[in-house]
């Protein structure tokens, strides 16, 4: 078969293991970025795709039958099999991959903002001691009201870790089990009494502008908002608005509507908003993790079995 991996950042002897592990097999290694007409050319002959190339190009791959994505993130190829002839092609993603990365991050920027880290950290590059500044603004997450937006694989990490805070946590999901609020109502009624209100849901029809300009109206002022979803989800200027009115305590942005998020917009300088620039779900050894993925489930695809992260187009995840 005729496989490309399009992985960025790969380094020497990952392509080596991934060779030695595809032996017999014909495999490419492709660089999107630096030569994206060679990368082009070569994803029209595949058959497996292994990394994140542009969807458009995959309508003229006409041999392809599986693309093992290296992201959660499935939005751009969702209609992947929209117009295309004969057997459609599998789909795959790297779901509950990030569940723990992207968890530690979300803490880490709620426990920042509750201990004032931002501000202290600005006192200390400026040399000046700011103690009687920042302690009235001091917070404490041990048994807060804590409302979590999707239990996926994210959503359930951190529902564990707000526990061990002894935090009343709910989490909110349409049809899981693990959810205790299951519609808009339900939610809606329950935000005015959370103080930390957590999104980790992805970007489908239905999430998007989930919290728009009335559904921030009933946020508590003093709660904060943590993103580590979907951009799609957050009404950017009706957040700066609510923020800048004192509708709401504050916002850990780990992704943005558009990214990298433009000099121009007033959340990189909004005092109550900390930005961490889509770095939530990097951990160590990641590659190496993505790569036991791929190949776990090129052994499947091999055997013929059912692939995991497998890709529900109607669901949009």
């Amino acid at each position: 078969m005729r496989i490309i991996v399009a992985v960025a950042g790969l380094v020497s002897a990952q392509k080596l293991r991934l060779s030695a592990a595809l032996a017999g097999h014909e495999v490419g290694y492709v660089d999107v970025q630096a030569a994206p007409d060679q990368a082009r050319a070569a994803v029209t002959e595949a058959e497996i795709i292994f990394g994140n190339v542009p969807a458009g190009w995959l309508a003229g791959a006409t041999r392809l039958r599986w693309v093992q994505l290296d992201s959660a993130g499935v939005d751009a190829y969702l209609g992947l099999n929209a117009a295309r002839p004969g057997a459609p092609v599998q789909l795959t993603n790297l779901s509950d991959f990030y569940g723990r990365a992207v968890a530690e991050v979300a803490l880490a920027s709620i426990l920042a903002f509750y201990r004032q880290l931002p501000r202290l950290m600005a006192g200390q590059r400026e040399g000046r001691w700011v103690k009687t500044e920042v302690e009235p603004g001091v917070g404490q997450l041990h048994g807060a009201p804590v409302l979590v937006l999707g239990t996926g694989a994210i959503g359930r990490r951190l529902m564990t870790l707000l526990r061990a805070f002894e935090c009343e946590v709910r989490g909110f999901a349409r049809r899981s089990a693990d959810a205790q609020l299951h519609t808009l109502a339900e939610l809606d009624a329950a935000l005015p009494s959370a103080a930390v209100v957590i999104n980790t849901l992805p970007h489908t029809p239905e999430t998007q502008g989930l919290l728009g300009r009335e559904r921030l109206a009933r946020f508590a002022p003093s709660a904060l908002l943590v993103n580590v979803g979907r951009g799609s989800a957050v009404d950017e200027a009706a957040l700066v608005e609510a923020l800048d009115a004192g509708r709401l305590g504050g916002a850990v942005l780990d992704v943005t509507q558009v990214e990298p998020l433009p000099a121009a917009s007033p959340l990189w300088q909004h005092p109550r908003v900390i930005l961490t620039q889509h770095t939530g779900g990097r951990f160590p050894r990641e590659s190496e993790a993505k790569i036991d993925v791929f190949l776990g489930n090129f052994a499947r695809f091999t055997r013929g079995e059912p692939l995991s992260g497998a890709v529900d187009p109607s669901r949009g995840y």
